[in-house]
């Protein structure tokens, strides 16, 4: 019986470039994109068989945060008093999807810098192909890192359960219903940090 080779697994829908790592250019993004939203539609549609294909593509249908904002809409078009105990604004969500992409982007960076197993032929999370001596290229980390710790330590600052809010909503994208309040609270000071504060509650 053949042993299981060692290390992450290659990726062989992927689009490569001469040297073998993972493309990164726009248009391999943009067929990453579109097949990872067929892939999302065909597992929303498996786990809920009365939604149109339409439906299924919908972010509100794949992502909590967006979720939580549209039945936020509609509840406040019913009715605005009761819809304040389940707010989630669209600062609200314009936080979170910040926070996301800024966690993806410090992922990348600490992911970048990790030593590569000699069996590992997909390439390091993140990794661009860049030199990562490139002053630019250091700079740019260097403030990604230096972003990431500060929304990191707003986040702490918002109360005891605001990085497990984060952790679990936000980035694990888990309907965690107990945790929305503080999720709002850890998301409200994100948008202080960030100067995103209009619709804060």
């Amino acid at each position: 019986m053949a042993r299981a080779k060692a290390g992450r697994k290659r990726d062989h829908s992927a689009m490569r470039t001469p040297s073998g790592q993972k493309s990164r250019s726009k248009e391999s993004l943009g067929l990453e994109a579109r097949l990872t939203l067929e892939a999302a539609t065909w597992k929303r549609r498996r786990d809920n068989p009365e939604l149109t294909i339409s439906e299924a593509r919908l972010p509100e249908y794949g992502s909590v945060i967006e979720r939580w904002h549209q039945e936020w809409l509609r509840m406040m078009k019913k009715n605005p008093d009761k819809a304040h105990d389940n707010m989630f604004s669209q600062m609200h969500k314009d936080a979170a999807e910040r926070f996301q992409e800024l966690h993806r982007r410090w992922l990348a960076v600490i992911g970048a810098r990790g030593q590569r197993s000699a069996t590992d032929f997909g390439g390091v999370g993140g990794y661009d192909g860049s030199d990562p001596f490139e002053q630019s290229r250091a700079e740019r980390d260097a403030n990604i890192e230096a972003d990431f710790k500060a929304a990191r330590t707003a986040i702490l600052e918002s109360g005891p359960f605001g990085m497990m809010a984060v952790e679990a909503i936000v980035i694990e994208n888990q309907p965690v219903e107990s945790l929305r309040g503080d999720l709002r609270l850890a998301l409200n000071r994100l948008a202080v940090l960030w100067k995103m504060m209009a619709d804060a509650a």
